[in-house]
């Protein structure tokens, strides 16, 4: 029997494992389907998913591949007759399904509704997701695909997918079916292709949910050119992307005969257009001119622009140029790459599309001419022969003007075309300048940094050559143009005889008017009949009769100007920038220099020519001679002005002229740089007269000045008169009116100075102002209410004369309550606070989240209704940042509201700056209810804006019936401070330091802060109560009682009745004689002059009648007849007698005298005197006892 082995292993112990579930990876997808219209159509397009960016990413990259998926996109170029874009869905119709789909079971249905654009398929996985062996839980992988049949046809697959993922909560995704438009029926098939595991361990069941009609909005938007995208959004994180892209933009007209591609042109055009895509800067600024959808089309034609002109500018646009990268690579010198999206004026565009081909526009005649500043032919010579006096005027600008370097932005597409700067550099001109001066410019529809480098480097350049050329002509200033190059031979610059006029013609044979410096192979230049320049080298020369190597092309006529040019001198070569005619038909003609060697320093880096134009030495120049001074008379509107007429000699090598002058050894006045030899100083006045003066070469090398010697003029005496009726206001609202007036013949007055000061005595005057004539009027601002100063004005003539100031006169800013409230009113109501507060509150949630969506503005909304019972709270930022502005906005609106009843709370904060350097910020914050049909509303704002002076005002508003403040720590412990009640304003407590009122009630009184009655201070109270401790009053005082102390009455008080104990004063006064008062002798027979007069008494004259009267008998005694007179001061005669005969030995005649005495003033002394008419000799008057002078009164009646 064999043996049997039993073998067997030790039982071991192992852990055990937990499974791992995968995190669910699946998320429903949100598309995001947006429509851009591009631009005006047609464009050229080429767009394909390498020049389509999202967030500045292409869709495919250089290899095909692409960077997102599930994205869709379409073009439409923007024809007339282009189709619409699927996918834009106008109705919708959702039909629930709720079929599982298997690998057997699918879904299909026929649809026979023609008008249908798509089928929406809603496709549901409840749960996806693996468990393996292990018990871990994947995600699955389920394939299926969507085919249509059309008219019956076979089907045709049009999306073939998987999901892949997990989940354990559901996920769902949509599929858009396009149905081709040639069919009327179609049938869509849903099928499965992963077989279904129909395992516990698999989440893989697959349903239909519904599937949706739709029938797009058919809006093709004829001309408009379109781009279409419909994407994931979660690949954005819920975001929009920013879209971009880089199509081939509009098409335009061509000539002919041009081939965009190879920017070739064969043959000679005939003028002729075709529509083709180029981004020649020439073309497209021809079309803008002539289309009528956005240019001038509806306003001109095609004959309304050159475009013969704009042909060779094309041409000279499509050259190519070294594209600066080193090596042989050329690129075209301009192009335009430019997107244009604001409308704007049309000069603007227009020259902003011409600076693209360094071009400038002008109208000429009934045309638009477009030139650009490139390489030309002289067109047109001018010499000292046949401009107006012979004489060409220079300027130039400054070295602080002179440009060395610059910064050119331009568009950079290797950076999604945000700005780029160029920097160009001209060393050359540093050291030539020794200075750094930037130029900063924006090269508009500029994408290349060798093309911002050209166009910096022209207007370095450019800028470098600045020499302006001005001078007048005949008729024959209208051939050249704007843009033509004209050469100037001016031998006073030159130093040679260059140009003049032809005397005759014979063939070859030029006799020339003057002899010219010139030897054989010069050139001479001649103006032709036709209008244009040409050039022939001169074969031999005797004199003033020159042969030429071959003859002209026309005929030369004689009176044309010839020029010569040599390699030692060459005519100046101008830039025709401007041409005007004056009133006798003469052209005055401005040109720029004009450089032809800059051209190939921009494109190639060479280097530049400088043309010698003057043989004139530049170390030294020669003073002016013979400065002659002189005068004539110019009668103007009647009057007769004198000129100061001054002149010298011509001098050698001059180019110009600087004049000084003055009167009276008064400081020199400066005459305008001039390059003629004569200047004038009208209207003058009488005064010793110098001039001095020192002439400039070409060179810029000035002379000693020259001086005249004295010379006496005679023009207007004097200085100018004083201002007329200089005033200033005190009505004017934060501020004060000056004005006045001009007296008769002071139209020389070049200014009126003004002065302010804020004393009348003007010691701290300072000048307000300079205010050119004939302008009367000055308005002082930005004063304070009621704000004074005090003002003095002069008249300065155009001769430096001052007439002297006038005296000191005073004005101030308007006090007047009411106007000042209705500025400060009108100034609030137009802040931005104010209309903060001013808006129409709304509840409207619907419109503010349509703005609000409209400026891609932030919503967050959180609503509550039950029933008629609406409560909600709306948040809405928005964030703005483009080339216009930076905007940041955010409104939160809370509204409340039953049935018709509402309440509102808006709360708004705008921050504002825009690109023309604007800025803004406000807050406002309103509450508002409606009830029974009527809104009621309250508010407050702060704002800080620019107002109209450009100066920033901050504004704090408040819109309230009534509003208070309240001082107290604690609740229950507030006192009101301040407050507005219906339109009133209480104060409990205040302190003002300064206060203007217009109007003050008081309600009990009002005092001193020092009062102490019977001692110091004032008090007023409501019942008229007052007392002052001291009181000036220069107007009227009424008082019906009262009692003074103390007083002083002066001369000029006048008292119609009084009761007085006792009365000091000369309403009464006397004087007793103490002996005899004798006048004469009566024994002396030279005693007494005929008519002499012999004072009697004198006092204190009054503005009333009075009496004199002596109390005693005055007696006269004589020896002969005589007439006596008694007489007052001012020469009345008071009384008058005949003595009559006396008897031998003569006698005494006793007489009472009592005499009235007129009314006269009290600062007269008042003297009554006597005289003997008659005769003189011994005469006397014997005076003893009192008299009195007394105003008589009808206080006293005699009662018999």
């Amino acid at each position: 029997m064999a043996k049997k082995i039993i073998s067997g292993k030790k039982g071991g112990s192992t852990s055990s494992r937990t499974p791992v579930e995968q995190p669910d990876d699946l998320q429903s997808v949100a598309k995001e389907k947006i429509l851009l219209a591009l631009g005006e159509g047609e464009f050229a397009g080429e767009l394909t998913g390498q020049n389509i960016f999202l967030d500045g990413t292409p869709l495919l990259n250089a290899d095909g591949s692409s960077n997102f998926s599930g994205v869709n996109w379409d073009f439409r170029s923007g024809t007339q007759d282009q189709t619409y874009i699927q996918g834009l869905p106008g109705t919708e119709n959702e039909i629930s399904v709720g079929t599982t789909i298997t690998e057997t079971s699918g879904f299909t249905r026929t649809f026979t509704d023609s008008t249908l654009s798509a089928i929406r398929l809603r496709i549901q996985w409840p749960s996806l997701f693996e468990q393996e062996d292990n018990g871990d839980l994947n995600g699955y992988s389920i394939a299926y695909n969507i085919a249509v049949s059309t008219d019956g046809g076979a089907f045709q697959t049009v999306i073939d997918t998987a999901v892949t993922g997990k989940t354990t909560t559901g996920y769902e995704r949509s599929h858009r079916v396009d149905l081709p438009q040639d069919g009327s029926t179609w049938t869509v098939r849903l099928t499965r292709t992963t077989a279904v595991q129909n395992s516990a361990r698999f989440g893989d069941t697959m349903t239909l949910e519904s599937y949706t009609e739709v029938i797009d909005a058919k809006l093709r938007y004829p001309n408009t050119a379109l781009l279409y995208m419909e994407f994931d959004s979660s690949q954005f994180s819920g975001n929009v992307p920013q879209i971009t892209c880089e199509p081939k933009g509009r098409m335009i007209r061509v000539p002919d005969n041009y081939d965009p591609d190879s920017r070739t042109y064969t043959g000679e055009w005939d003028g002729t257009f075709k529509i083709a895509w180029t981004d020649n800067p020439a073309w497209v600024f021809y079309d803008l001119v002539v289309t009528d959808r956005f240019g001038l089309g509806d306003r001109l034609t095609a004959d309304n622009i050159d475009k013969w002109t704009l042909y060779t500018v094309a041409q000279y646009c499509d050259e190519l140029v070294p594209d600066g990268l080193g090596g042989s690579g050329t690129e075209p010198r301009f192009k335009c790459d430019v997107y244009v999206q604001n409308r704007s004026d049309a000069y603007t565009v227009f020259r902003d599309f011409a600076a693209i081909f360094r071009g400038m526009t002008y109208w000429s005649g009934d045309q638009i001419v477009a030139l650009a500043d490139m390489p030309r032919d002289v067109d047109y010579n001018y010499t000292n022969a046949n401009v107006i006096d012979g004489q060409f005027a220079y300027s130039s600008s400054n070295t602080k003007t002179r440009y060395t370097s610059a910064l050119v932005s331009y568009s950079d597409p290797d950076n999604g075309y945000a700005n780029a700067v160029q920097p160009v550099f001209e060393p050359d001109l540093v050291t030539r300048y020794k200075t750094f001066n930037q130029l900063e410019l924006t090269a508009i529809a500029c994408t290349r940094q060798s093309e911002a480098d050209r166009r910096g480097r022209w207007g370095i350049l450019t800028n470098s050559q600045d020499r302006i050329v001005t001078f007048q002509v005949g008729l024959d200033g209208d051939i050249p143009l704007p843009g033509y190059i004209i050469a100037v031979a001016d031998e006073y610059l030159s130093g040679r005889v260059a140009g003049g006029r032809i005397s005759s013609v014979n063939g070859r044979v030029i006799t020339l008017d003057r002899t010219p410096d010139a030897l054989e192979g010069d050139r001479l230049q001649l103006n032709l009949p036709s209008g244009t320049s040409e050039a022939r080298t001169i074969e031999s020369i005797a004199e003033n009769i020159v042969t030429v190597s071959v003859a002209y092309s026309e005929t030369p006529e004689a009176e044309s100007v010839w020029v010569v040019e040599s390699t030692e001198v060459l005519a100046q070569l101008y830039r025709v920038s401007m041409i005007s005619i004056d009133d006798d038909g003469n052209f005055s003609i401005t040109g720029s220099a004009y450089d032809p060697s800059k051209y190939d320093a921009i494109d190639n880096g060479a280097q530049l020519d400088s043309r010698p134009i003057s043989v004139i030495p530049a170390g030294t120049q020669n003073a002016p001679q013979n400065i002659v001074i002189d005068e004539y008379s110019v009668v103007n509107q009647g009057i007769s002005l004198q000129t100061m007429r001054v002149q010298w000699d011509p001098t050698p090598n001059a180019l110009a002229y600087e004049a000084q002058w003055r009167r009276n050894s008064s400081n020199w006045i400066n005459v305008p740089r001039t390059s003629t030899i004569s200047f004038e100083v009208p209207a003058i006045y009488t005064g010793t007269y110098q001039v001095r003066v020192r002439a400039i070469n070409a060179a810029e090398i000035s002379s000693g000045w020259s001086t005249s010697a004295l010379t006496e003029l005679t023009g207007k005496v004097g200085n100018p008169p004083l201002p007329v009726g200089f005033s200033a206001t005190t009505n004017v609202v934060w501020g004060i009116t000056l004005s006045w007036g001009f007296p008769d013949n002071t139209e020389d007055t070049l200014k009126t100075t003004i002065q302010y000061a804020t004393n009348a005595e003007g010691t701290d005057a300072t000048l307000l102002s300079d205010v050119a004539y004939p302008s009367h009027v000055y308005v002082m601002q930005g004063l304070l209410a009621g704000q004074g100063f005090w003002f003095r004005a002069q008249l300065v003539d155009k001769t430096g004369n001052q007439s002297g100031f006038t005296d000191w006169i005073h004005g101030e800013a308007s006090e007047n309550i009411p106007d000042i409230i209705g500025d400060i009113s009108k100034q609030i109501e137009d802040s931005p606070a104010f209309q903060g507060i001013n808006r129409d509150l709304s509840s409207n949630a619907a419109a503010i989240l349509e703005n609000a969506l409209a400026n891609n503005a932030t919503v967050n909304r959180q609503y509550a209704q039950y029933g008629e019972v609406k409560a909600e709270i709306l948040t809405v930022s928005t964030t703005i940042a483009d080339t216009n502005q930076a905007l940041a906005d955010l409104e939160t609106q809370l509204t409340a509201e039953i049935g018709e009843t509402q309440a509102l709370i808006d709360e708004k904060l705008t921050a504002n700056v825009t690109d023309d350097g604007t800025a803004s910020a406000t807050f406002a914050l309103e509450v508002g209810v409606t009830r029974s049909g009527t809104f009621y509303s309250g508010g407050m704002a702060i704002g800080i804006a620019p107002n109209a002076s450009g100066s920033y005002v901050s504004t704090v508003v408040f819109d309230a019936d009534q509003f208070g403040i309240y001082s107290g720590g604690t609740p229950g412990n507030y006192q009101l401070a301040f407050s507005v009640f219906n339109g009133q304003t209480f104060i409990n407590q205040a302190f003002i330091q300064d206060a203007s009122i217009t109007n003050a009630k008081i309600g009990d009184f009002i005092q001193s802060n020092n009062y102490v009655s019977g001692s110091t201070g004032w008090s007023i109270n409501k019942n008229g109560g007052a007392e002052f401790s001291n009181v000036t009053i220069r107007g009227t005082v009424i008082a019906t009682t009262g009692q003074l102390s103390n007083v002083v009455v002066d001369s000029t008080c006048t008292v119609q009745s009084l009761r007085a104990e006792n009365i000091q004063g000369d309403l009464l006064i006397a004087s007793e004689f103490a002996n005899n008062k004798v006048i004469g002798a009566r024994n002396n027979p030279n005693a007494i002059v005929q008519n002499q007069l012999y004072p009697i008494v004198s006092f204190s004259g009054a503005p009333f009648v009075r009496r004199l009267t002596f109390t005693n008998l005055v007696n006269f005694i004589q020896s002969q007849r005589n007439v006596i007179q008694l007489v007052t001061t001012t020469g009345v005669v008071v009384d008058s007698f005949d003595t009559g005969n006396p008897p031998s030995g003569g006698n005494t005649i006793p007489r009472s005298i009592s005499v009235s005495i007129p009314a006269t003033s009290y600062d007269v002394t008042e003297v009554l005197y006597v005289r003997w008419t008659s005769r003189g000799g011994a005469f006397e008057a014997d005076f003893n006892g009192n008299v009195f002078v007394f105003k008589s009164s009808s206080a006293i009646t005699w009662d018999i």
